[in-house]
């Protein structure tokens, strides 16, 4: 107690001093303890605002405007091969034979193209009618098609490129796709196309020729084609159709200062700060598609041939069985609050993704007869693509860090010198009191010895 006292009697946090000073009347020292407290109080309630506000509301959305030296990076876009009958038909006749059993058809549809469900391991593979073979490496390069055989004529803002040199194989829920401008994508040997646009080169344009059906996935460049993917953002082109597609978008830039907040305070993720298993490159679809071979490993024991996670098994026609049974759960997310059947996968959103728009979107098998530019017309046997942007931005987000952590600090001491007079030295001092003082007798301050003073008061009434 005499510790306790001697600190309250040369604390420099004020009224402290006042309150240990028995040379004051009662009722004064009864005064300091009360404006202490009151004090006291009032410093926990800012204190504990200041720190609510830093957790929820230390980053804010501003509208940025000053677009005239802006560059603007275009969308990524994947290209996916559609399912075709008469070449399942061609490939398992090429593997198994003509006298084959025609489930096997099935069979291998549902292994190429999985989309999360093999039904025929279920009707056929595990009532052993069927040799299911899980040679899948053997059985998707058979039946899918490569990129040459896919796509070709391609150009950016007019010039020629060679397709398969920029459109990359990534993997994904639904097989490999051919993605373009995208960070999960490395080329082996030269430089990526810059896919920029600005006020020297202009809206940028893409197009090129498709010789079989199928499936647009637009999206950010970190992001992935994935089974919950927007409707709005993929389309199926059908052999021979042409598609045209303008959009706009609003990019996000972000302050400097931002990857100093913690993610749950922005309540997003970088590309570079990648915590998944699947892939190497953060986003919000990858996270997605994460959480969905997770929840497949720890519910079937193994994850699909596209979801492979690093030293965990591939499931086989029984593993591929207990997927589908459960494939509506997989399929579908959900919230905690949410009574449905689905998966819980608390996935942040990218701080780079940025917002698209599509404005005009026509699918016409003779929409480029009466187009100017004749060049880009294919023949009746192929689909030409042509995606561009309508106009260069005039606006964009930028997220604003509002309360860093100096500002935390700044904070937390203007709110502790303003109610108690409080600074750094007043906190080292009680450490020093309480905690690195240990030798010897704390010293009290005798008052009765002390030369006698007859009244420090200076308060009439209390004479």
């Amino acid at each position: 107690m005499s510790r306790i006292w001697t600190y309250f009697s040369n604390s420099t946090v004020h009224g402290f001093n006042y309150i240990a000073d028995e040379r004051r009347h009662w009722t004064e020292r009864l005064f300091w303890i009360l404006t202490c407290f009151i004090s006291a109080y009032a410093t926990w309630q800012y204190l504990q605002a200041t720190w609510y506000a830093y957790n929820h509301n230390a980053v804010s959305f501003v509208t940025d405007t000053t677009y005239l030296s802006w560059n603007t990076s275009f969308l990524s876009l994947s290209v996916c091969e559609q399912e075709s009958p008469d070449k399942l038909y061609e490939s398992a006749a090429k593997i198994y034979g003509d006298d084959r059993n025609p489930n096997i058809d099935f069979y291998l549809r549902d292994i190429a193209f999985y989309d999360g469900a093999c039904y025929s391991c279920i009707a056929h593979c595990q009532k052993e009618t069927l040799n299911c073979s899980t040679n899948y490496d053997t059985i998707i390069r058979e039946v899918r098609a490569q990129c040459k055989d896919l796509i070709g004529n391609c150009s950016w803002n007019k010039k020629p490129f060679e397709c398969c040199d920029q459109f990359l194989p990534v993997t994904t829920e639904n097989g490999v796709c051919f993605i373009i401008n995208s960070l999960h994508t490395t080329k082996r040997d030269g430089e990526k196309l810059k896919m920029i646009s600005n006020r020297q080169l202009g809206p940028g344009r893409l197009t090129f020729t498709a010789y079989e059906s199928i499936k647009l996935y637009i999206h950010s460049p970190e992001d992935i084609p994935y089974v919950n993917h927007p409707q709005e953002e993929k389309f199926l082109l059908s052999w021979g159709t042409s598609f045209f597609m303008r959009y706009q978008v609003k990019e996000i830039e972000n302050d400097p200062l931002l990857k100093e907040v913690a993610i749950t305070q922005r309540n997003c993720r970088f590309p570079d700060e990648n915590n998944l298993h699947v892939y190497d490159i953060y986003s919000n679809s990858a996270c997605i598609v994460n959480c969905r071979a997770e929840a497949i490993l720890k519910k079937c024991n193994c994850t699909p041939h596209y979801l492979r996670i690093s030293g965990t098994p591939i499931c086989g026609v029984e593993g591929l069985s207990c997927v589908t049974e459960y494939s509506e759960m997989f399929r579908s997310l959900k919230t905690y609050d949410f009574n449905k059947l689905g998966l819980v996968c608390n996935c942040v959103p990218s701080c780079t993704e940025p917002e698209y728009n599509v404005l005009t979107l026509i699918t016409d098998n003779g929409y480029f007869e009466n187009q100017d530019d004749q060049d880009d017309q294919g023949s009746n046997y192929e689909s030409i693509v042509d995606i561009r942007l309508d106009r260069l931005p005039n606006e964009r987000l930028k997220r604003n860090v509002v309360r860093s952590r100096m500002d935390l600090i700044v904070s937390i001491g203007g709110t502790l010198g303003l109610f108690l007079g409080m600074s750094l030295l007043s906190i080292v001092e009680i450490i020093y009191y309480f905690i690195v003082w240990t030798h010897g007798k704390p010293q009290t301050i005798n008052i009765k010895s002390e030369k006698s003073i007859q009244n420090i008061n200076n308060l009439p009434f209390l004479h």
